[in-house]
C-alpha cells in the first residue's frame, strides 16, 4: 500500500520549491483590461506624449509609460514596488517589452516628458473622460483639490494643510471630473501653495473650454467647494452664464445674517434638518445669486453631523451653499451633496492607484506620474462601464465592481501562460467564481473544459 494521505492527519507535506517557472503570472486577470486599452489605442496615444528627440534606448519610452499605467491599475504605489513585476511572463507580453525596466528607467521616462508632452497627456485624459458621457446634452462638472504629502525635500513641496495634519510639506493639484460618468476630464498638478482667485478662474475657464470644444452645444453646470470661491469667481460664473452651486465659507457677515434668517424643516415630521435662504444683495452679491443655509441638530456631541459650529449655537451645525440655480432650497442642497461622487476619484485613486504617492524628487516626474494614474483611473472606469453595457446587451448578469474590489479578485489572479504550436493559452484556476468573473469581463476569451 502507498503512503497514507496527509489531507486529514499526519505531518504536513514539505514540497521542494523551485523559482524557475518562466510561464507563471500573478496578474492573469489584467489581460482583459490591457486588451481594452489597446482597443482605445492608448499605447499609440502615449507615443505622442514622448519627445521625439534623444538617443535610441533599450525600452521604447511610450511602452514604459504604458507599463506604468498597467502597474498603477495593479496597485503599484511607489516606483520601488515595480520591482515585484520583474519576470512576469504575461506582463512582458502585454506591454511589449523584452525585459522589465528597472526603477531608474521608469523615473527617467517620467522626467523626460516636456511641456508639450504634458499638454498631450491632458488631452488624452480629457478625451477618455468625456467618452463616459458620449451623446449627452448636459453635464455637471465637479471641481476639487487634493494634497499629495511629501516624504522628503521634493521639488515644489510647501507647508500647508494637507488633511493629515498641519505643517506638512505637500503638492496641491486640482482635478475636474464629470459627475455623470465619474471620470476625470482635466487636472493641474501644482506646488503646495494656496489657490488664488485668478488661478481658480483660469482652471475653470480651461476646463469649460475643453469640454465645449469636444462637445459643442453641451449645457454645463459647476459644483465646487469653498476653496475655489471668491467674489471674482462669482462674477465669472455669471458672466459666462454657467449655473453653479458652491460651498460658501461661513464668514462673519454670513454668521450675522443667520440670526435673522427663517429656518424651515426639510421634513414636516422630523425637524433635525432645516433650511433658510439669504438673498445675494444682503451679502453684497448679485441679485441673481442666493445663499442656502442648512442647519442640522446635534443629538450626540461625540458624533455630530457634518457642518460648521457657529458661536452661541452649540446644538447645531451649519453649512452654506451659494448658487445661481432657481430651485427650492432642498433641491439645491441635494444637488450640491451629489458632489460627493467627485471624491470617488481621490478615494479610488489614493487607495488603489497610488495617486497620493510621490515617485521622485523631480517635480516633472511627480506631475507625469499623477497624470498617468488619472489616465489609468479613466481607462479602468471605462473598462467597467463597457463590461456592464456588453453584459446588459447580451442579457447576461451584470457585475458592478469597483477597482478596489476588482484588484484582488480579478487583476491579481494567478495563471500560466503557455504556447502550444503557434497559439498562446492562458490557464487560470479551476474555480466556478473565477470562471464567472472572467466570463463577465472577457466573455469571448474563456473556454471551460
Amino acid at each position: 500500500m502507498g503512503r497514507s494521505s496527509t489531507t486529514r492527519r499526519g505531518p504536513l507535506p514539505r514540497p521542494d520549491v523551485r523559482a524557475d517557472d518562466a510561464t507563471l503570472t500573478r496578474f492573469a486577470g489584467v489581460l482583459p483590461f490591457v486588451r481594452f486599452c489597446h482597443a482605445l489605442d492608448l499605447p499609440a496615444l502615449l507615443k505622442v506624449v514622448v519627445p521625439g528627440r534623444g538617443r535610441r534606448r533599450l525600452h521604447a519610452a511610450h511602452h514604459v509609460l504604458f507599463a506604468f499605467v498597467v502597474s498603477a491599475v495593479l496597485g503599484a504605489q511607489r516606483l520601488a514596488h515595480l520591482d515585484w513585476y520583474e519576470g512576469d511572463a504575461l506582463l512582458l507580453k502585454l506591454v511589449r517589452l523584452s525585459s522589465w525596466p528597472v526603477r531608474k528607467v521608469f523615473s527617467a521616462a517620467l522626467a523626460a516628458i516636456d511641456d508639450a508632452g504634458v499638454a498631450a497627456l491632458l488631452n488624452i485624459i480629457t478625451n477618455l473622460g468625456l467618452r463616459s458621457i458620449h451623446g449627452a446634452h448636459s453635464a455637471v462638472l465637479d471641481f476639487d483639490s487634493t494634497a499629495v504629502v511629501s516624504f522628503g525635500q521634493q521639488e515644489g513641496a510647501l507647508f500647508g494643510y494637507c488633511g493629515k495634519g498641519r505643517n506638512r510639506r505637500r503638492h496641491h493639484p486640482l482635478v475636474a471630473s464629470v459627475a455623470e460618468g465619474r471620470t476625470a476630464v482635466h487636472a493641474r498638478y501644482r506646488d503646495g501653495s494656496a489657490i488664488d482667485e485668478e488661478e481658480a478662474i483660469g482652471f475653470f475657464a480651461d476646463t469649460v473650454a475643453r469640454v465645449r470644444s469636444r462637445m459643442p452645444g453641451i449645457e454645463i453646470s459647476i459644483r465646487a467647494d469653498a476653496g475655489f470661491w471668491s467674489a471674482r469667481v462669482c462674477r465669472w460664473f455669471l458672466g459666462q452664464g454657467i449655473p453653479f452651486a458652491c460651498s460658501l465659507p461661513l464668514q462673519a457677515g454670513v454668521k450675522l445674517l443667520l440670526w435673522k434668517a427663517t429656518f424651515t424643516p426639510v421634513d414636516e415630521v422630523d425637524d433635525d434638518i432645516e433650511t433658510a435662504t439669504i438673498t445675494g444683495p444682503q451679502l453684497g452679491m448679485d441679485a441673481r445669486v442666493k445663499v442656502i443655509v442648512i442647519r442640522r441638530a446635534v443629538h450626540d456631541k461625540k458624533a455630530p453631523p457634518p457642518g460648521k459650529v457657529v458661536q452661541q449655537d452649540v446644538d447645531g451645525r451649519y453649512q452654506a451653499i451659494v448658487t445661481s440655480l432657481d430651485w427650492a432650497p432642498v433641491d439645491v442642497w441635494r444637488f450640491y451633496n451629489d458632489r460627493g461622487d467627485a471624491e470617488r476619484v481621490f478615494k479610488v485613486g489614493k487607495h488603489a492607484l497610488g495617486l497620493a504617492n510621490l515617485v521622485s524628487q523631480d517635480f516633472r516626474a511627480n506631475e507625469v506620474a499623477f497624470l498617468l494614474r488619472l489616465l489609468a483611473y479613466n481607462a479602468d472606469t471605462l473598462f467597467q462601464a463597457d463590461a456592464e453595457r456588453t453584459a446588459a446587451e447580451g442579457k447576461r448578469p451584470v457585475l458592478r465592481m469597483g477597482l478596489l474590489a476588482r484588484q484582488p479578485r480579478l487583476y491579481h489572479l494567478a495563471g500560466r501562460l503557455l504556447r502550444v504550436h503557434d497559439r498562446w493559452t492562458l490557464r487560470i484556476p479551476d474555480s466556478r467564481l473565477v470562471a464567472r468573473l472572467w466570463a463577465f469581463y472577457d466573455p469571448g476569451g474563456i473556454r471551460v473544459a
